[in-house]
């Protein structure tokens, strides 16, 4: 069983818990929008032998959550969220971290090479859904008002609900780890509207020189956050990477999904160098 180091860091009216092991270079998995870092850990042993990996529960869910009321929650923003990420890279001694970001998390991690680009070795989004890049992007901005509207008639679980007809390929591998309930009602309290709609520049990653690949999952088929891979890799210029399992891939296929992200990592590092 893998041995964790626990630690956390505050910053900017929060206390981020976060679990690091395995030693070399950085590589921080930012979790997407269920929030919690546990859906890592069955890959982090994988990536341990080359890399001090580390994950962490995002501001406002899990472990990680403020000192106020649930009614004082911040609504999400992703360049303090890319903050959180970089100041756990600090706290853990390094000037620099590669990063894997999955669904949200990949939406973070664009941020974060936008805003960061020095302190960013390579970086991987996996699924990231930037639907405002589709062709029908109007489509999901009115579906994601409609869900918004279930939440503030019905709540969170209901609006939970109706939003999983979006995720493709579940049927027959669940994810293993089920967040906090709280989690879900942050999300979409103050989390879905930013996270289905915001897009960072890409075009100033590119500028940047940062060395970055998308993913998507084989069993994620046609789904629009699989889609937007496809116009991720077109304005980025990148390799666009197929990973075993679904959108929670890492969780379920962990030996497979981790094989193919250890070659992407060792491909751009190659570029980097």
């Amino acid at each position: 069983m893998t041995s964790f180091t626990r630690d956390s860091v505050a910053t900017e009216g929060c206390t981020i818990n976060f679990w690091s092991t395995g030693g070399g270079p950085l590589l921080i998995f930012i979790p997407g929008g269920n929030g919690h870092g546990r859906q890592y850990d069955p890959i982090l042993p994988y990536l341990a032998l080359n890399f001090t990996v580390a994950t962490y529960d995002r501001r406002q869910m899990s472990s990680s959550l403020p000192d106020c009321p649930f009614e004082e929650f911040s609504p999400l923003n992703p360049a303090q969220q890319a903050r959180d990420a970089r100041a756990i890279m600090k706290s853990l001694g390094f000037s620099k971290t590669a990063i894997f970001g999955s669904s949200l998390g990949g939406v973070i991690a664009f941020q974060f090479a936008v805003s960061y680009p020095e302190s960013l070795s390579m970086v991987l989004c996996h699924e990231a859904p930037t639907f405002s890049l589709l062709p029908d992007s109007t489509k999901y901005l009115d579906w994601f008002f409609e869900l918004l509207g279930i939440y503030r008639s019905f709540g969170a679980e209901v609006a939970q609900n109706a939003f999983n007809v979006m995720m493709v390929g579940m049927e027959d591998g669940l994810p293993r780890q089920t967040p906090e309930p709280w989690n879900q009602r942050n999300f979409w309290a103050n989390e879905v509207l930013t996270a289905s709609t915001y897009c960072p520049d890409l075009r100033q990653i590119v500028n940047s020189g940062v060395p970055i690949a998308v993913g998507y999952g084989t069993k994620s088929l046609n789904a629009a956050y699989c889609r937007t891979t496809i116009a991720q890799e077109e304005i980025l210029g990148c390799k666009r990477i197929e990973f075993p399992g679904h959108h929670q891939g890492f969780e379920t296929e962990p030996v497979e999904f981790a094989n193919v992200l250890l070659k992407t990592l060792k491909d751009l590092e190659t570029l980097a160098k």
